[in-house]
């Protein structure tokens, strides 16, 4: 599919209807897929598809929508009526695109052209995950392995246009030795040399071998170290509310706090449209304005929202390059290291727990942050420095203020972590905290 040709189809069409404004998003996806289970490969396949979405503005009346449906007639009549939409809507804060175009070249940070076609190598792939599980103490491992490219171009009626792509390949392992014995390995990389399916498999079988014998803590206030893979849970819900659509909408427990501590010193936050080792951005945002790095949180103080076109007008700030047409977001995140070892910081805890997995992350109250969650896959007791035994059957709870103003150590070692409870890329190191609320999870 010629992404680039396809946009012309779109904002010709549009042009013609006497818009204001138009956005064409052409976008392909290639991902080669391999699933196991029971040690053993059950699912290979290659997936390729192409969408478009297009952006319309006139009259102050905006409509937002995608189709696959990519003959050349179809988009016509698409656009035509999605145009034709937009006479029932209310007039909305309408801001014009830049009038002045813009061209993008495609930035080869973040991608590898060795991750665009992996089919043979995946299976060797999964079933080196597989034996170092097994070799780690898993007797049972399950999972996938995506490996793929996503390419992206824009044009607009202002004459902004360009393309980007970025590559990425995801392992996400789960072992098991008995029911309730089970650990969780992740590796997540922009590049072929980057992904280590041995480490992630053996992570996930040792988690297992270890969680043997598990018991239910007793509540209480606990220090808590987590690891990167459920820091990155938490952090992305951070960077939700730093988005200034969710500030407006009342949903944000960062709303009302600009200049003011948020976390501890030793905590920072910032979003990169392009960086080294990210796979969850591009040179350009939704509406082809430059995307760029950006400080969230800065020695524990909020310096700044996410802004659109929209959201930057209101607020009366520099757009950040955070387009999504509705909502601004994050590209890839990146916490800022400490300087301790994940050894040192187990020596830390007088009473303690660590946690390597969780899922449910859920919120009481999205305006005030109090959220809970369920760790599963390998947490464990900490006394006097010293892990002595497995958990299981807890929550943990708190409010993301009070959590993350109680970080006390950052880990040296960073890792990039993406899956199903984590949408952002995000670079994260293991992190200590605090007086952390833990209860049982069930009675």
């Amino acid at each position: 599919m010629d992404l680039k040709e396809l946009n012309e189809t779109a904002i010709d069409t549009a042009k013609a209807l006497g818009v204001d404004d138009a956005v064409a998003l052409g976008a392909t996806e290639a991902d080669s897929m391999i699933r196991f289970a029971n040690n053993s490969v059950t699912v290979a396949n290659r997936v390729e598809e192409c969408e478009l979405t297009i952006y319309l503005a006139r009259r102050r009346r905006r409509a937002l929508a995608s189709t696959s449906n990519l003959q050349t007639g179809a988009v016509k009549k698409f656009v035509r009526d999605l145009f034709s939409s937009m006479e029932g809507l209310p007039e909305s804060n309408y801001v014009p695109l830049p009038d002045k175009p813009a061209r993008y070249t495609p930035s080869r940070t973040g991608y590898d052209r060795k991750l665009e076609s992996l089919e043979e190598e995946l299976p060797e792939m999964a079933e080196a995950a597989i034996g170092a599980a097994t070799a780690a103490g898993g007797e049972r491992s399950a999972g996938v392995i995506n490996a793929g490219k996503v390419t992206v171009a824009i044009l607009t009626t202002t004459g902004t246009r360009g393309i980007d792509s970025r590559t990425a390949i995801t392992l996400n392992i789960r072992s098991f030795a008995e029911k309730e014995s089970s650990g969780h390995g992740l590796s997540c990389s922009s590049s072929l040399s980057g992904f280590d399916p041995e480490d992630a498999g053996r992570r996930a079988g040792e988690g297992a071998r270890t969680m043997r014998n598990s018991s239910e803590p007793e509540a209480g206030k606990y220090s808590v170290l987590l690891s990167p893979t459920v820091a990155s849970n938490l952090v992305e819900t951070v960077a939700s509310a730093a988005s200034a659509f969710a500030v407006d909408a009342g949903t944000s427990y960062l709303a009302e706090r600009l200049g003011k501590k948020v976390a501890a010193r030793s905590f920072s936050l910032s979003d990169h449209g392009v960086t080294e080792g990210g796979f969850g951005g591009r040179v350009f945002d939704d509406e082809g304005v430059p995307t760029k790095s950006n400080k969230i949180i800065e020695g524990g103080v909020l310096k700044g929202y996410m802004h659109n076109l929209t959201t930057a007008s209101k607020w009366k700030v520099r757009d950040t390059g955070n387009a999504g047409f509705v909502t601004p977001h994050p590209w890839n995140l990146e916490i800022g290291s400490g300087d301790s070892t994940y050894d040192e910081m187990v020596k830390e805890m007088k009473k303690g727990i660590v946690l390597t997995s969780n899922w449910y992350t859920r919120f009481k109250n999205y305006r005030t942050g109090e959220f809970s969650t369920v760790p599963r896959d390998g947490a464990y007791l900490v006394e006097a420095g010293k892990i002595v035994k497995p958990l299981k059957g807890m929550r943990m709870g708190d409010d993301l203020v009070r959590t993350f103003s109680s970080v006390t150590l950052l880990s040296k070692k960073r890792e990039w972590i993406q899956w199903w409870e984590v949408d952002t890329p995000t670079l994260c190191p293991w992190m200590l905290i605090d007086d952390v609320t833990i209860t049982r999870a069930y009675g």
